[in-house]
């Protein structure tokens, strides 16, 4: 009988597999070992294809998110099947809110066992399909190269996001009838749409222009990620149209309050919430959506134009209909306007508007802190990031997690560069951001990033610690520890005048981060703030710091109505 040391060494599905991966850029996978995917293992052994092993399947879809997100290029994970298919969901249902392109290959139990009671058995296609791009069975072993490709273009074209590829084991030890093909691909060129306006478009944007004096550009993550032209940014700065972000274009254009004026969500950041003034609005790369209220009254005028440009057509015309929509590269055909149309005259009045705004919300914070008690539990979310606003760069990444708490810092840190910063999407995703976090570590090795968790999230995906410990990713955990789902407390104490179910154990997680290697700290007065934070970020490897901060300090902006 032919041993599996024998199978290794002919061209089988799993070799495929791996060698089309590798054709495609991929030098790792990130993935938790299962019996159903060793064949893929070995094979990614065979080709040198890193495999980077986490603890959790969610966990390692998310970790490529994060890689994926920060740097705009495709990424992989690979888990076994049945319930390691199932735990994999929650990332990928994260990645696809966050327009990520993830390829997650599962492995999947023969199909003659289905309907026969054989194990781990289940249509792990039908399960993944409606939170991915595509979703498919692969059973063919001549064919896995070529699947793999197509999962790719999908994966990346339009409104990019995850594919979910499941291959069963018999598949995967199967002898590809034809010889191993090269996977030398012609081209690895995204496939987008291609054109800048001809001169009829620029003139009916020019006469929108033209007639606008209050005009806001609002950049999303479609602008990210694509081939950026060099003076996109210094063409916005010189265009001098106010500018917000949301999701992956933060930090594309830097918040420095005098062009970029950072979140593009008015829940945290109440210089956004003058955009009822604004009689123009482009949307790059981006729509109408929760962010944006879905178009209401309260946030955007019936009066106001609207151009939006968008990748994917599917995304046009939500909500609201675009007066001109175009389906194109956003980031290019936004350069060639910023550089050929000239906005009124009237706009430097509106951008003086702006920058005042925003340097009154700046000086809000220090307003706020000092009206802070003098004596409270802990340390208050605002004076933690005042602290940490001292060795903040323009370099340093930004992850954040879902709940209360970290919506101080979500607030408080003005992004600077594109792909350092990133959270758990519209989905609200608790503790996702340690594997993400890992991710973007990963794509910028050299740069500090920085997680801000509460207790509750951190409890979700903890074991991943141990993970950035063996691969010595410098992560600094900020987790604030109020001992509640603090959130949760808020809502039900404001709803009901009780909470139920909403409290958690005083837990020592700097210990825990010891127990698996990193280094922990335990800030508990605001008196110890400075030297610990300072020791905290010093700290060469993974870190976390455990903040006891006050019960219901729950976070700015409140007074919004989103509905």
């Amino acid at each position: 009988m032919e041993t599996l040391v024998q199978k290794r060494q002919e061209n089988t599905g799993a070799l495929n597999v791996a060698l089309a991966l590798k054709a495609h850029g991929i030098d790792r996978v990130y993935g938790v070992c299962g019996d159903h995917i060793n064949a893929l293992y070995a094979a990614l052994y065979d080709v040198g294809i890193e495999l980077i092993g986490m603890r959790t399947e969610s966990g390692a879809v998310q970790m490529a998110d994060g890689y994926a997100r920060a740097t705009g290029k495709p990424a992989v994970a690979m888990v076994t099947g049945g319930p390691g298919h199932t735990n994999a969901i929650t990332g990928m249902a994260v990645a696809h809110s966050a327009a990520s392109p993830v390829i997650v290959i599962s492995g999947l139990t023969p199909p003659k066992y289905l309907h026969r009671g054989g194990q781990q058995v289940m249509e792990q296609a039908r399960i993944a399909a409606p939170v991915t791009k595509e979703a498919r069975e692969l059973l063919h072993a001549d064919y896995l190269w070529e699947d793999v490709a197509q999962a790719f273009r999908k994966a990346t074209s339009g409104t990019p996001g995850p594919v979910s590829l499941s291959i069963p084991t018999d598949v995967l030890n199967q002898t590809v009838g034809q010889p191993a093909r090269p996977h030398q691909l012609r081209s690895r060129q995204q496939i987008a749409p291609v054109g800048l306006l001809d001169q009829a478009g620029l003139d009916e944007v020019q006469t929108l222009l033209s007639s606008a004096t209050h005009p806001v550009i609002i950049l999303g993550s479609q602008t990210w990620g694509r081939d950026l032209p060099q003076n996109l940014v210094p063409a916005l700065q010189k265009w001098g149209i106010p500018v917000f972000t949301i999701e992956q274009a933060q930090g594309l254009v830097p918040e420095d309050g005098k062009t970029g004026f950072g979140y593009a969500d008015p829940f945290f950041n109440s210089t956004f919430r003058e955009l009822p003034k604004a009689d123009l609005v482009f949307l790059v790369g981006t729509q109408i959506d929760f962010h944006n209220c879905f178009g209401g009254e309260q946030l955007l005028s019936p009066h106001s134009k609207l151009v939006q440009l968008h990748p994917d057509p599917t995304r046009i015309d939500l909500c609201l209909p675009a007066d001109v929509a175009l389906c194109c590269d956003p980031a290019a055909v936004l350069t060639q306007m910023a550089t050929t149309l000239r906005p009124d005259p009237g706009t430097a009045q509106w951008l003086a508007h702006l920058q005042t705004r925003h340097q009154a919300q700046r000086a809000g914070w220090h307003a706020m802190h000092d009206k802070l008690p003098a004596t409270q539990e802990g340390v208050h979310p605002l004076s933690l990031c005042m602290e940490l606003a001292r060795h903040y760069t323009p370099r340093t990444g930004i992850v954040i997690d879902a709940g209360d708490y970290v919506h101080w810092a979500r607030a408080f840190f003005a992004p600077q560069t594109a792909g350092h910063w990133m959270d758990g999407t519209l989905m609200g995703n608790l503790g996702g951001s340690l594997p993400l976090a890992m991710g973007m570590q990963q794509a910028f090795p050299d740069d500090p990033v920085w997680a801000f968790v509460g207790d509750g999230g951190f409890g979700f995906y903890p074991w991943e610690l141990a993970t950035a410990v063996e691969l010595n990713l410098p992560i600094k955990i900020i987790l604030g520890n109020d001992r509640a789902w603090g959130i949760e407390k808020r809502l039900q104490l404001a709803d009901y005048g009780h909470d139920t179910g909403c409290d958690l154990p005083n837990a020592r997680y700097d210990r825990f981060a010891e127990v698996v290697g990193a280094r922990g700290f335990h800030l508990t007065r605001q008196a110890d703030m400075q030297e610990v934070v300072e020791q905290f970020l010093a700290t060469p490897g993974p870190a976390l710091l455990n903040v006891e901060i006050p019960q219901l300090a729950s976070r700015p902006f409140l007074d919004f109505k989103r509905y």
